[in-house]
């Protein structure tokens, strides 16, 4: 069942699927009330065993998120201190990459500044046609400060991620898959049925080895090649002896659809 309406952020089940909801229409700004909800939330499906993928979306029809609060920002950053203030948040960030479950990552909108930094943590991104999406700090006099100027860089290339921050560019769905930013580019009355069917897809995936392959890729990638052929060797056996690794090859010999259960 969905949470409360009055809820920062919203929480629903379909089965092995859980959509987080952040609920502040008709921009979703990212508070503090609804960063320690999704700080919660994740803490709690990382141990879920049930949960298997997650899609994260934007109440409305008018933003994924448009970034921080600019109405708390200032109380905040005095209660906190900048330096604890951006730490919270790139925690939130790692969490979201290092769940070990696929995050989809549902963009309608606009997607601007921290919310971008949000879907930039996501597994997968989905955007809907008409999204906006940028990083436009510069023309405020700061920086991405949520990790955007590193998993931006990370994601597109140094060149596009450049030219996107300097010139504070603002760009469409259509441009955002041509570059490497989104996945995939659906119309906006198609975008949550898409990010469902995605999610259900790789929840139907083997857990244990869906959690090795994003360890090996998310922490292999800034790694040397030897490194990351380490970790992708331990996620070797982590898996191969297990219950799943069984049940598929028997599926396989069998000519049935395998039926994972995260053992």
């Amino acid at each position: 069942m969905p949470s409360s309406q009055k809820d920062p952020l919203l929480l629903e089940r379909d089965g092995a699927v859980v959509t987080l909801t952040l609920n502040a229409p008709p921009h979703n700004p990212i508070g503090m009330a609804m960063v320690d909800r999704l700080e919660g939330a994740l803490e709690e499906l990382a141990s879920d065993r049930s949960a298997r993928a997650i899609i994260l979306t934007g109440a409305g029809d008018r933003s994924f998120s448009v970034g921080a609060d600019i109405t708390e920002f200032g109380t905040a950053v005095a209660k906190m201190g900048l330096k604890d203030f951006i730490g919270q948040r790139l925690r939130l960030v790692d969490r979201i990459e290092n769940l070990g479950k696929p995050v989809v990552c549902a963009i309608r909108g606009a997607c601007v500044g921290g919310g971008l930094e949000l879907a930039l943590g996501c597994h997968f991104r989905l955007a809907a046609e008409g999204a906006r999406i940028a990083l436009p700090e510069i023309e405020l006099g700061v920086v991405p400060a949520w990790s955007g100027t590193q998993r931006l860089t990370r994601t597109v290339g140094r060149a596009h991620a450049l030219d996107l921050m300097l010139l504070a560019k603002k760009i469409g769905a259509e441009e955002a898959y041509r570059i490497g930013l989104v996945h995939e580019v659906c119309t906006p009355e198609a975008l949550l049925d898409r990010a469902r069917a995605l999610a259900a897809e790789l929840a139907g995936k083997p857990p244990l080895a869906v959690a090795g392959i994003l360890k090996a890729v998310i922490e292999g990638g800034g790694l040397p090649l030897g490194e990351g052929l380490a970790l992708e060797l331990e996620a070797l056996e982590r898996t191969s002896g297990s219950k799943d690794a069984q049940e598929g090859i028997m599926a396989f010999l069998e000519k049935r659809k395998p039926v994972f259960r995260g053992e």
